[in-house]
């Protein structure tokens, strides 16, 4: 049995539920901060993951002052950090 797939959301949607403008969002995607759902343009679909990343992003922004450079960095390095802590509970 196959897992069931995360929610779809379109670019509206992500707008209304993170309080963020459209084109904020779109200017993150051309960042490389977001990535839209895979198989879909970058303006039609997003997941749950767009959205924790985009809360991540909203936060560090606002709450540490981070630049778009260090969001990059932080955002790869958590990134790492879940990649590894998978691998080690498979190895488990």
């Amino acid at each position: 049995m196959n897992p069931p797939s995360e929610a779809a959301y379109s670019l509206e949607i992500v707008a209304r539920l993170s309080g963020l403008d459209a084109g904020t969002i779109l200017s993150y995607v051309k960042q490389g901060l977001l990535h839209a759902s895979p198989g879909t343009d970058e303006d039609e679909s997003f997941d749950d993951e767009t959205l924790r990343t985009l809360g991540q992003i909203e936060y560090l922004r606002h709450a540490c002052g981070v630049n778009e450079d260090g969001l990059k960095l932080i955002l790869n390095l958590m990134a790492e950090m879940e990649r590894l802590r998978d691998e080690l509970r498979r190895r488990r």
